[in-house]
């Protein structure tokens, strides 16, 4: 008897295991790993490694008010990033980019002008680009 219980214990707990780190996965919030950039991204910024962001400078152009920015890290390290209008005002959500892969998009009211990108993770002050919105 106890060689047949242990047969069917083993697969139930895999499943129970499979079930709970679904769940686990479904709850979750912010940044999603393994992404592709979507169709409608009015600027790709990806964190590179040497921490810094993959170019200085970003433009867009606003629809409708609004600007989609697709941000990834490429890096081996962890980062965040924010929109900061010329008052170093936060813009819209920050992003939080805690593992290499990474990846989030967000849909941000900018008017036309010029703001930063930035990383606030200690340490990460070169992490400043330029973003023109037109």
């Amino acid at each position: 008897m106890l060689c047949m219980t242990t047969r069917l214990a083993t697969p139930l707990a895999t499943l129970l295991v499979a079930v709970g780190l679904t769940g686990l996965a479904a709850c979750g919030g912010g940044a999603t790993t393994g992404g592709t950039v979507p169709a409608d991204a009015d600027v790709v910024v990806k964190a590179i490694d040497g921490v810094a962001w993959n170019e200085k400078t970003f433009e867009a152009t606003a629809t409708d008010g609004k600007v989609t920015i697709y941000v990834e890290n490429d890096s081996s390290i962890a980062h965040n990033m924010y929109v900061l209008d010329a008052n170093e005002k936060v813009q819209g959500d920050y992003v939080d980019l805690p593992t290499k892969s990474s990846h989030d998009t967000r849909v941000l009211p900018l008017a036309p002008g010029t703001y930063h990108i930035v990383c606030k993770v200690p340490g990460h002050n070169n992490m400043n680009a330029t973003l023109t919105v037109k």
